[in-house]
């Protein structure tokens, strides 16, 4: 199980192109912030397909979202 805190859960709602279920269960979520492991790999594959499209400036350096997308990727791995 993964825990996210409620405005990480708020900014993938807001910025991530999720299935609808993916987006019924982040939306679930919001009260407890646990997702269980069967999703987190799948929001995770989200949160780096985001981070390739918006998530580098033009000298290759992380932008404000490639941050904050790169610490949620890190959070939802599943070792």
């Amino acid at each position: 199980m993964v825990y996210l805190k409620k405005d990480e859960i708020t900014y993938m709602l807001e910025l991530l192109d999720l299935s609808s279920e993916l987006l019924k269960i982040l939306s679930k979520t919001l009260n407890d912030g646990s997702i269980k492991d069967k999703y987190a790999d799948s929001i995770r594959d989200c949160c780096t397909n985001k981070l390739d499209e918006i998530g580098y400036d033009e000298n290759y350096e992380l932008t404000k979202d490639g941050i904050k997308l790169n610490s949620l990727i890190d959070k939802l791995f599943i070792g």
